[in-house]
């Protein structure tokens, strides 16, 4: 199946399925003209073939990089079809200096490896911004290719480009990906740090009010309970338990599914109080200590009406 200049659609590269790359960008990947040579009619033999000019230049014109061929004077004496394509708004390339056709400046570009090239005679590599119609199109890979002849002087430069602005968006995207991913481990090593100090921090405060509980409040508890009606002491001992519990989670496991007024009841339950001795503590009625104690062994698992507080008490007493 045939598509744009004739070439089938397998040979193509097709550009990356996303919203975020120009399809501008991606021009070089695709064929920029038709690559098929034809032979002149005298050229038939390999001898004469090498030797003709129409099949070097037909040669370079399938190129689908561009090319050019510079004298010393950084004059332009040859371009391809692809350099042809990439700067298809330049009237005119032959003659004309390559910074003005290919960049619109007046002087040579900063750090040309033409330039370079023509100092040393060597070859040199650069990478240059390519522009169109004065915007920015992406950036091109550059080769300078000195041409020296039988004496070994200089006599021109063969200008190699390609264009990488896939490649380059795709380095500078992998940069910057890997910049952000090594702050977030800077960001992270810092977060588990401060996470780290913090759990220190609450688990030093829990041992110290669980060690102040143990050393000042139950003594001071112990000491009411000889001078001050016990179940209002065992009261305020469970309230005080309480408010700790949820710093020290020091409570047997158990109870984790008991509400803080179930709590309170099986406490008493376990000191071996009768639910009347109960509502009379916490001023509530026998009614509904009743209805937290069947709570209380539904949550427990103990479902036997038979010795219900009895069995209740005991299992507490082991567990609690």
């Amino acid at each position: 199946m045939k598509t744009i200049n004739g070439v089938n659609r397998e040979d193509q590269i097709s550009p990356p399925q996303s919203d975020q790359i120009d399809a501008d960008l991606l021009a070089s990947i695709k064929w920029i003209s038709n690559p098929i040579i034809r032979l002149d009619r005298g050229a038939e033999a390999d001898e004469d073939l090498l030797q003709s000019k129409f099949f070097l230049l037909s040669v370079l014109n399938c190129i689908q990089d561009g090319v050019s061929i510079l004298d010393t004077d950084l004059n332009v004496r040859y371009v391809n079809t692809a350099m042809k394509y990439w700067y298809s708004n330049t009237r005119g390339f032959i003659g004309k200096k390559c910074h003005l056709v290919y960049h619109n400046r007046i002087e040579p570009c900063e750090k040309c490896p033409i330039l370079k090239t023509i100092s040393n005679k060597a070859p040199h590599i650069g990478i240059v911004k390519y522009t169109q119609a004065g915007r920015d199109r992406g950036w091109q890979e550059l080769f300078a290719i000195p041409i020296m002849d039988k004496k070994d002087n200089l006599v021109g430069v063969v200008e190699y480009v390609r264009d990488i602005s896939y490649q380059y968006k795709l380095e500078h995207d992998l940069i910057q990906i890997m910049e952000q991913y090594q702050s977030l481990e800077k960001r992270n090593a810092a977060i588990s740090q401060l996470l780290a100090q913090r759990k220190l921090e609450r688990e030093q405060l829990e041992e110290t009010i669980t060690q102040n509980f143990e050393k000042f409040i139950k003594p001071s508890l112990n000491h009411l309970r000889t001078r001050s009606y016990v179940p209002e002491v065992n009261l305020v001992e469970t309230l005080i338990e309480e408010i700790v519990y949820p710093i020290t989670k020091k409570r047997s496991s158990i109870l984790d599914n008991l509400t803080v007024r179930e709590t309170q009841i099986a406490s008493l339950i376990k000191e071996g109080k009768s639910s009347s001795e109960i509502a009379k503590t916490l001023v509530v009625s026998k009614k509904t200590v009743d209805f937290h104690r069947a709570n209380i062994r539904k949550k427990l698992g103990l479902q036997n009406d038979a010795g219900e507080r009895m069995n209740l008490m005991s299992y507490l007493m082991s567990h609690l």
